[in-house]
């Protein structure tokens, strides 16, 4: 493949070149500076030689190529007809042509030039290729076929090149031959996986044919041998999200953001990859930090006003939708979105003057007569289902509308109407909590309770944190005379606050990080010194307290809280912050006070992990026997094992596991709790088999592999697991955790030059664990006696996470004393391997 490229770059270069004259030194010296970018130098070279030769097609051609390169497009073009005239019959004169053309963004005049050189020419290399390309432009069968057979056209040597064999990768999969597409990309894969630039470049490429699931392999490949790179971080963030990959998307494009945190794509990207991942509040914080960084672009705007809609911040949204408009004057959608925003906000003369606007002048959409059909509902429930009617009618799968007709039939008395609506939206959308509620209703109302009280219970699994869906179902099972669970039910609704739409939202959001924390943080103190009685005014203290590493502090307002006669509910949810600070004393307190106080339900295994940390496995294990067999899922039996380890009970506690895993068997965490037992008991050959075994049944899963990797390692294979870690960099190069894994390992192998590079790498990747801070530390004291500073720098972050590590402390120690030497000992791969979750490395 190599040998072809360089056969197409010869041919690329004879488009410049001109044909061989008697004397053509000027000529040649022209070319030679249209190669290297002077195009001053080659117009003025090919001006002389005209005022000589003024005829001279080549001469002429080529000036037009010198005038295309400063993007004078149409004075290049009138030196292009000239050579036409001179030389009508000349390939590359009319190649030359064909390229201004395509060059000045013609690409159908492009398209009848290469074809004019085709008709003298019909192997020409350059114009076969110019065409099958763009043939590509057109995203269909019939096209890419089309461009197949130009491709065919080419050369047999030529055909692997890889000018060639992207743009045929392209038409294959378009044309639907998938095994001849399946084996290109795996060939192409290959050959370039170690190639930085070619990959990014086939990356790119693909990406902008929309094949987006193969430009991720290339780009990754291209990233693994340059995993700092911005550029490729975000093409391979934007080709992840494309491609559907959201999660990987999301964790690429933090990198890049948290490389250029003012860059509006990264964060419109990263935005974007949110919102698909349903976590609003995130998006929206991105959004508006790209609205600061880019206050005209319509796409952020549009954004912002998508997702405060969706959330009924309707203030927020109307105001983005006004923006939108002004930036984005001929999108009609922005002036219906705008109106339906304020039809939400009770502006109902404003808002119902936008949809019916809209509607005038779109009178197909589906979209725009359900929005309307909502904003008329409010006032003439009559008019508001002609309009879903109509939205129907265009489009009968529309299942928001096909709801909103049946929970309107439903309020204006007409359940029976109601009900094949929702039933059959609730069939398109089996996991709409709200559509369940909806339809739940319409059944009671028809005294069909056994069908109510099923409805709403999927509702309330779907949503068990909304009052409304938690009080229709308690009022469901009261009808149906289930008196005890109606009142639990009613106990739980009573300890819920209603939804309230949120006001301000991008107000707050548009806050930097330091800001937010500083309002939270005064309304927080400013509740708690008004009102020191209000339990839920403490319990945010508490977590402020918590976050600030104010320990004392939290376990004195956790006293507080115990004090007061406190809902269950903040008792539960104090009491479960605790334990995730690890305060297990205080932490049980308050769980068994909650318990105490009628929410039982749901406490018991924070409860058993509580007094297991605060006093031992043996009374863990006995709170453990609580939990109700329905509540035994994978976080009881990872507990169960950890107790089991605990007390001595090895066997037993591998067993437990097996059944986390029988439970979950996609959490990597129990994998590495087990892998962790196995290896404390010397059964390391069983922990690699057991991650064998997991690595090929997620193979798209990093983690695997590279705790693989570490178990090689501590069992002195380092030469399987370096290689094992290379795979992985080249699979996942975005992954701290993989160059965490190498640079420690080459540490231990006191490789200090090579483990420094892995450390930095891994760090801008987002490694931050003190162990990941200390090795870089060390091995940047130990290979770059001149970046003492950047070691102090590192070790401090080390210190801030683990100040009592005393190995930590030791290279800090070094540093400090300037100690350099053989003798010293780095920081062991085990002490993070084993203890921390790849995750947090």
């Amino acid at each position: 493949m190599t040998r072809a490229c360089r056969v197409f770059a010869a041919v690329t270069i004879s488009i410049v070149l001109p044909v061989a004259h008697a004397d053509d030194t000027a000529l040649r010296t022209a070319a030679a500076a249209l190669q290297r970018g002077d195009f001053a130098a080659a117009e003025s070279t090919l001006r002389a030689e005209l005022k000589i030769h003024p005829a001279d097609a080549d001469a002429l051609s080529l000036l037009g190529m010198a005038l295309d390169g400063r993007k004078e497009f149409q004075a290049a073009d009138a030196e292009y007809r000239k050579a036409i005239a001179a030389a009508p019959r000349s390939a590359p004169v009319l190649g030359r042509f064909a390229n201004h053309l395509l060059a000045a963004g013609d690409d159908n005049g492009a398209h009848d030039a290469f074809l004019q050189v085709l008709a003298l020419q019909p192997d020409d290399a350059y114009a076969n290729l110019a065409l099958a390309r763009l043939a590509l432009k057109n995203k269909d069968a019939a096209h890419a076929a089309e461009a197949l057979g130009y491709l065919d056209r080419l050369p047999a040597g030529m055909r692997q090149a890889l000018e060639a064999a992207v743009p045929r990768l392209i038409a294959l999969d378009r044309t639907g031959d998938k095994q001849a597409a399946n084996a290109l990309y795996t060939e192409l894969s290959q050959a370039t996986q170690n190639d930085v630039k070619l990959s990014s470049s086939i990356g790119w490429t693909l990406a902008h044919a929309e094949q987006y699931a193969q430009a991720e392999t290339f780009l990754t490949h291209a990233l693994a041998g340059n995993a700092s790179d911005f550029q490729l971080l975000y093409d391979l963030g934007v080709a992840a999200l494309y491609a559907r990959d959201y999660s990987r998307a999301r964790e690429v494009l933090e990198t890049a953001v948290r490389q250029q945190p003012e860059n509006a794509d990264a964060l419109y990207s990263l935005a974007l990859a949110y919102h698909l991942l349903k976590q609003p509040e995130p998006a929206l914080r991105l959004l508006a930090q790209a609205a600061k960084a880019a206050p005209r672009r319509a796409d952020v705007q549009r954004l912002i006003a998508v997702i405060t809609g969706e959330l009924q911040a309707n203030e927020d949204s109307a105001a983005a939708w006004d923006r939108y408009a002004e930036l984005a004057p001929t999108d009609d959608t922005a002036r219906r979105e705008r109106g339906f925003a304020r039809t939400h906000m009770r502006q109902f003369d404003t808002g119902l003057a936008d949809l019916e606007w809209y509607i005038k002048r779109h009178p197909d959409d589906p979209a725009g007569y359900y929005e309307l059909g909502l904003a008329q509902s409010m006032n003439d429930p009559t008019k508001g289902l002609s309009s879903l009617d109509k939205a129907l009618a265009l489009n009968p799968n529309f299942v928001e509308a096909r709801s909103a007709r049946g929970a309107l039939n439903y309020l204006q008395g007409k359940p029976d109407a109601a009900v094949p609506d929702l039933e059959a939206a609730a069939a398109a959308q089996p996991d709409n909590g709200l559509i369940l509620d909806r339809l739940g209703q319409a059944y009671r109302a028809l005294d069909r309770l056994d069908d109510s009280i099923r409805t709403l219970r999927k509702a309330v699994q779907l949503a068990p944190d909304e009052p409304t869906l938690v009080l229709h179902l308690a009022n469901a099972l009261a009808e149906a005379g289930q008196a005890k669970e109606s009142e639990a039910l009613m106990g739980s609704y009573r300890q819920m606050r209603p939804t309230q739409a949120p006001r301000d939202l991008m107000r707050y959001l548009s806050l930097t990080p330091e800001q937010q924390r500083a309002d939270y943080r005064a309304r927080v103190e400013k509740a708690v010194h008004d009102n020191p009685g209000d339990a839920n005014a403490q319990l945010h203290y508490l977590k402020l307290s918590l976050e600030d590493a104010q320990t004392d502090r939290a376990i004195q307002t956790a006293r507080t809280i115990a004090s007061l006669k406190a809902p269950a509910a903040v008792l539960a949810d104090a009491g479960r912050a605790m334990l995730e600070a690890r305060q297990f004393a205080a932490a049980r307190e308050l769980l068994e006070k909650a318990a105490a106080a009628g929410q039982s339900s749901g406490l018991e295994l924070p409860l058993a992990i509580a007094a297991f940390r605060s006093t031992g496995a043996r009374d863990g294990l006995a709170q453990l026997e609580r939990v109700p067999e329905a509540a035994r899922d994978a976080g009881y039996y990872v507990a169960r094992a950890q107790m089991l380890d605990a007390a001595g009970k090895s066997a037993e506690a591998l067993g437990a596991l097996d059944q986390a895993l029988r439970t979950a068997p996609d959490r990597f965490e129990i994998y590495w709790q087990k892998v962790v037992f196995l290896k404390k008991d010397g059964r390391t050959e069983d922990a690699l088999e057991l991650l064998d075994r997991a690595g090929k049944s997620m193979p798209e899963q990093p983690w695997y592999p590279v705790l693989r990797a570490a178990l090689l390692e501590n069992s002195g294979r380092t030469e399987q697991a370096v290689a094992l870690l290379e795979t992985a960099r080249r699979h996942w190069p975005e992954v701290a955790a993989v160059w965490v894994a190498q640079g420690m390992i080459a540490a231990a192998h006191r490789r200090a030059d090579e483990a420094r590079r892995f450390m930095e790498t891994a760090i801008s990747l987002g490694a931050h664990s003190p162990e990941a801070w200390a090795c870089l530390a060390d091995v940047t004291w130990q290979s770059a006696p001149g970046r003492v500073e950047d070691a102090k720098r590192a070790i401090a972050e080390a210190l801030k996470g683990a100040p009592g590590d005393g190995a930590i402390q030791e290279v800090a120690r070094r540093i400090e004393a300037q100690e350099r030497g053989s003798e010293h000992r780095p920081i062991e791969p085990a002490s993070l391997f084993f203890t921390r979750l790849l995750q947090d490395w």
